[in-house]
């Protein structure tokens, strides 16, 4: 007995989670699992076609597709662990354990995208597998692809849900499309398969209208939910991002959460920037500090392979809290100045909460909070505004000195010396050593060294730019950024915090904002490009204090502190920075949303995004016009080009049974023009005047075909125009649209066209050959 295979439904539901498969690529670096992931999608739909046509027996296909996949898996992802190629081993289940841990590992440590280790293309291949075994056995051997709708979805919200912002809208179309294509097919079958009282009149009556009407009804219904569903979600505010293992979802940058705000990434990977391209604002505030300093999130100690987790050591949120004086064992002798600041519109989501250096007291509106020995603080929930009463210390030259002379009597903070903030990454820890011992000189004190760290990385061989140069595969950021001399604030500040600690001074690299533009001069406005990383260095006596070794406008205000004064050349040069730097402050300031953005250039999203949609609905409109201005011309063109008039009777003629057979409406097979004006005029209950209309143009055919030749016979255009019009008027809105978009006449031109264009070149291609 021969089975059927169900070649459509198997094809359809490949390609269905082909699709769905495809924005996966964001999540990852490369695309190395993307080629076996397609194979094994491959080898599920062709195993399933196989195994139907030698069965109908539903327990029997799942299992022998299921054996083919697991199989294919084996030999080509655990191939090295099996034993005759295809027989697993003890090895084979050990390396599958060790590729799971693994790839867990990836995705909770980098954020999209993330490095497609080996273990992550053992992982992707196998859940595309999976989901494809899901769809097939559903839709082509189950015969229910309503139900594929669940698998497909699953595999759709991986990278949905992961990639730290929205899809492109078009990715939902063409999964939601390709998933539509399968309930249609089987809805196709299913109807093909009922019986029908409808009688067959004539050919292309009958179950074959039914089956047409039923599929555009169909193509109407899915094409309506597809665009209620773009627009929906288009107005509908976007849900927080859901983390995998609390990796993937976050963005590399910073990333907006919709009606929750945004976070910071809660990890710097020295691989990719951490600003976010976004000029959403994030953050609304007024200050009286004159120079804002930067608003901190949390902080990055310990560096492993270029990569460092942002942490913060404030305790568990509680409300009343209130806390630790950062001022204690800061000398009274160091210049301060108390500031406050008021956040009137805050976007950044909880537990994070952007706060000044050394703030004193916070007032949530009863939000439980807290805040750790290292300044950061944590947020029960986010508040939409909040104020801030902080420090701003002015440490001087001889402030540094005289901690010096003094013989670091004053502990500013006991943990300062912890390992976490000396220890060098091991991946650079030679070329950072050798590199500190050659900055300054070895009898320079902390803050010397620390101002020619800084001096070294803001000289002008060292670029900031978001495009980073190709780095060797397994060569350690740092070493790469100081080579190339390319990079971003987290290479900077990274960079200057690793100098810091060959040279003993403990350093640290601290995460949050710049201080955002102002537009009004009052309020300022923080957007989702200024997050940005800097490094703050210990001192004895004195304490954590700011440096920015970044270059260019990408960076806060350059502290005093931090510049050497000690000839003039440095001074004329380091001033000559400072005013640069506050010269774009205030030009960026000024400019507001014409600012620079985080590569160095221009925000100018270029052409506003409506043109865009309005030359692709042009566009469309151009497409879908093709056809019917075709048939048109055609028309005319038959009408034209008649030797007599009797000849153009019959082509208008053939306009009106051309022109109905688009709107369904097909006389009986052989039936004279006088019977198929009778079945017609029937069929669609034509009206007196339109009877008449119709029975003038069949007259003028007879005479045409029976009288004598040469006669003058009339224009009878207007008479098939208006009757088309009263039955295109008649049938349903698809038909309607059909008849107007894909007219047989405008298909017929084409085919012409093709077949001359064919010809042509067959006749040329003879006559090159010398064949006649």
């Amino acid at each position: 007995m021969r089975y059927e295979p169900r070649v459509v439904a198997g094809l359809l539901a490949a390609v269905a989670t082909f699709v769905v498969m495809l924005p996966i690529r964001r999540l990852f670096e490369e695309a190395t699992w993307v080629v076996p992931a397609v194979f094994g999608i491959g080898v599920v739909a062709i195993s399933g076609m196989v195994l139907r046509a030698l069965t109908a027996r539903a327990g029997l296909i799942i299992l022998g597709q299921s054996l083919v996949s697991a199989l294919y898996v084996l030999v080509t992802q655990l191939g090295e662990t099996t034993r005759l190629v295809v027989l697993p081993t003890a090895a084979t289940v050990t390396a599958l354990a060790d590729h799971v841990e693994d790839a867990r590992e990836t995705i909770t440590k980098y954020a999209a995208p993330a490095p497609a280790t080996p273990s992550i293309v053992v992982a992707l291949v196998i859940i595309i597998v999976v989901v494809a075994l899901a769809v097939d056995l559903s839709s082509a051997t189950a015969a229910t692809p309503a139900i594929a709708g669940l698998p497909l979805l699953s595999l759709f919200l991986v990278s949905a849900a992961n990639s730290g912002g929205s899809l492109h809208g078009l990715w939902f179309v063409a999964a939601a499309t390709a998933w539509l294509a399968m309930v249609a097919h089987q809805s196709d079958l299913d109807l093909r398969a009922w019986a029908t009282s409808i009688p067959l009149m004539a050919q292309g009556d009958g179950d074959d209208v039914a089956a047409r009407s039923h599929r555009w009804q169909a193509a109407r219904v899915g094409a309506l939910a597809l665009v209620v569903a773009v627009a929906v979600a288009t107005f509908v505010p976007h849900l927080p991002t859901r983390y995998v293992l609390d990796g993937l979802g976050r963005s590399g940058g910073s990333s907006g959460a919709g009606g929750a705000g945004m976070r910071l990434s809660t990890e710097l990977d020295l691989r990719r920037s951490l600003e976010s391209p976004s000029q959403v604002p994030v953050l609304r505030y007024t200050t009286d500090d004159p120079t804002p300093q930067p608003l901190r999130v949390a902080i990055v100690e310990d560096f492993e392979g270029g990569f460092g987790r942002m942490r913060s050591r404030a305790v568990e949120p509680r409300e009343g809290f209130t806390p630790t004086d950062p001022l204690l064992g800061v000398p009274e002798s160091i210049g301060r100045d108390q500031r406050t600041i008021v956040v009137e519109d805050n976007g950044i989501a909880a537990p994070q909460l952007p706060l000044p250096w050394l703030t004193r007291s916070a007032d949530l509106g009863g939000i439980a909070w807290a805040m750790g020995a290292d300044g950061t603080a944590r947020v029960q929930r986010t508040p939409g505004t909040y104020s801030a009463s902080f420090i701003e210390l002015d440490p001087q030259d001889e402030d540094f000195v005289d901690a010096l002379e003094a013989g670091g009597d004053e502990v500013v903070d006991e943990t300062a010396y912890r390992d976490s903030y000396l220890t060098l990454d091991s991946g650079s820890v030679v070329e950072i050593t050798e590199l500190a011992e050659s900055l300054g000189s070895p009898d320079d004190t902390p803050i010397e060294a620390a101002q020619a760290i800084q001096e070294y990385l803001r000289d002008p061989q060292f670029d900031y730019s978001l495009d980073l140069p190709t780095r060797p595969e397994g060569r350690d950021p740092i070493v790469h950024f100081l080579e190339t001399k390319v990079g971003y604030c987290q290479q900077f500040a990274a960079t200057m915090t690793l100098l810091a600690r060959a040279r003993g001074i403990p350093a640290r690299v601290a995460v949050g904002f710049l201080p955002g533009s102002s537009p009004d001069g009052r309020q300022r406005v923080v957007r989702a490009s200024d997050a940005h990383a800097w490094p703050e260095l210990h001192f004895e006596g004195v304490g954590w204090v700011r440096f920015e070794p970044t270059p260019g406008q990408r960076a806060a205000s350059v502290p005093g502190y931090t510049i050497d004064t000690s000839d003039s050349t440095s001074t004329e040069t380091t001033t000559s920075t400072t005013e640069s730097s506050s010269t774009t402050s205030t030009t960026s300031e000024a400019s507001g949303d014409t600012s620079v953005d985080a590569g160095g250039a221009p925000t100018d999203e270029g052409t506003p995004r409506w043109v865009w949609w309005l030359l692709g609905l042009l566009g469309v409109l151009a497409v879908l016009s093709i056809l019917p201005i075709t048939a048109l011309l055609a028309r005319r063109r038959e009408r034209r080009t008649a030797r007599d008039d009797a000849e153009r009777v019959e082509r208008e003629w053939r306009e009106l049974v051309t022109q109905l057979d688009d709107l369904g409406i097909r006389a009986p097979v052989g039936s004279t023009p006088r019977q198929a004006g009778r079945w017609i005029a029937h069929r669609m209950h034509l009206e007196p005047p339109m009877q008449e209309q119709l029975d003038h143009v069949v007259a003028t055919l007879e005479r045409a075909r029976y009288g004598a030749p040469g006669q003058d016979l009339p224009d009878i255009s207007r008479e098939v125009g208006a009757v088309v019009d009263r039955v295109r008027s008649s049938r349903q809105r698809s038909a309607q649209v059909r008849s107007l978009l894909w007219p047989q006449d405008g298909v017929d031109a084409w085919r012409r066209l093709g077949r001359r264009v064919a010809e042509g070149a067959s006749g040329i291609g003879r006559r090159l050959t010398g064949r006649r």
